[in-house]
């Protein structure tokens, strides 16, 4: 699909906020090893590798600001930057949207550190998506059962053909996001899309 707005950029925000308290862990996620690399160079390689005109920014963990600068600055382009995170999730990606000056036409994606695996085609489909639609996400079906659960007891089996996984990217619109920035966050949201669905937007299926 070829862009309506010819003069767009594309910002990425990878999140790299994690402690390792879910996981009981003392290492971060992010900075756990694979293949001899952090699972964090590993993400920002695969962004590097996308051949498209973007800006990187990188939210880190307070705690972690310093080792985060230490094993990534030699794998940034010169516009891309490092920057500290907020208390949550969201209040981390606000930090790395002042970071950037995003204007309607551009496109923002947001990237858990973690995720190392997503493929390039994916991100060429998922920004086609965003242009079209405002706001789009990578998702993913299952083929286990799933079950429902009401005060400790199985109540009902969900239908798996209406049940989407989401992951990341997440992506938007710089029109969109304005608009969200705009209005109250209450309760606070979880991602990206949760936000947009309480404002009361649509994620195309």
């Amino acid at each position: 699909m070829k862009s309506l707005f010819l003069s767009e950029k594309i910002y990425v925000l990878i999140l790299a906020g994690g402690t390792g308290t879910r996981m009981g862990s003392e290492i971060p996620k992010q900075f756990l090893e694979f293949s001899n690399e952090p699972i964090l160079i590993h993400t920002l390689k695969k962004f590097q590798s996308w051949k498209k005109q973007k800006q990187i920014v990188l939210v880190s963990h307070p705690e972690f600001i310093s080792e985060t600068e230490s094993i990534c600055s030699p794998f940034l382009e010169n516009q891309d930057c490092i920057i500290e995170g907020g208390e949550t999730r969201h209040g981390s990606m606000l930090r790395g949207l002042s970071a950037l000056t995003i204007q309607s036409e551009d496109i923002l994606l947001i990237h858990d550190a973690a995720r190392p695996f997503v493929l390039l085609k994916e991100l060429d489909l998922l920004c086609e998506n965003i242009r079209e639609n405002g706001i789009s996400t990578l998702a993913s079906r299952t083929s286990e059962t799933v079950l429902e659960e009401s005060n400790g007891k199985t109540s009902s089996f969900l239908d798996r053909e209406h049940i989407w996984f989401m992951k990341t990217p997440q992506g938007i619109r710089g029109d969109i996001l304005k608009e969200l920035l705009t209005l109250p966050t209450d309760p606070i949201p979880t991602d990206l899309c949760s936000w947009a669905l309480t404002a009361g937007k649509n994620l195309p299926s």
